[in-house]
């Protein structure tokens, strides 16, 4: 256990200090926006913020505002189904209640009824949440597909050997994020 904490520690002061001395060769090399890290093993690192680009990237919002539409309407649509199936539900009762169905049969025929809506529902329910789990995966997928193919261009067209993604602490001037919502939201431009 101790050994453990020891070999983390230790890994931990080695990262740090190389971080460090990777921002500190940086600085006499030749400025550019945003710069890079370049330590002495030659590579080139540089992050960007994901939740910025995000908030920020066209498609992402429009897929998100999308998404949140059909999610509504598709709560809309089940509370009245619900809604629906409480009051038959009430009526049944109250019916049974005062002798309204004129035979047993009648009474379990529209018991039976009400089993079959409540199915129904059920069932409306899970192909709704179907629907909507697959196609924000799709989503998801078409985001990260999108992000991923500007980062490599990025990376290619700029020389950068290594794109972090949040790193817990960073210079600013190491930051791409713009740079990479500039070619997105080119990529992908707002809809009026």
């Amino acid at each position: 256990m101790t050994n453990n904490l020891l070999i983390k520690s230790l890994l931990a002061v080695i990262a740090t200090a190389s971080l460090t001395a990777c921002a500190g060769d940086n600085k006499s090399a030749a400025s550019f926006a945003p710069k890079a890290i370049n330590d002495s093993t030659g590579l080139t690192i540089v992050y960007v913020r994901q939740d910025s680009l995000l908030s920020q990237y066209n498609l992402y919002k429009e897929l998100s505002e999308a998404q949140l539409k059909k999610e509504e309407n598709a709560r809309a649509t089940l509370n009245a189904k619900q809604r629906e199936l409480e009051k038959d539900a009430q009526e049944f009762q109250y019916k049974l209640e005062n002798n309204a169905y004129a035979t047993r049969e009648r009474a379990e025929q529209e018991q039976a009824n009400l089993i079959k809506k409540q199915q129904e529902s059920q069932a409306l329910y899970d192909k709704l949440m179907g629907e909507l789990a697959n196609e924000a995966q799709q989503n998801t997928l078409r985001v990260i597909d999108s992000v991923q193919s500007v980062l490599t261009y990025i990376r290619e067209r700029e020389g950068y050997n290594i794109i972090l993604a949040d790193p817990l602490s960073a210079d600013e001037e190491y930051d791409i994020t713009n740079m990479v919502l500039q070619e997105l939201n080119k990529r992908y431009p707002a809809k009026d």
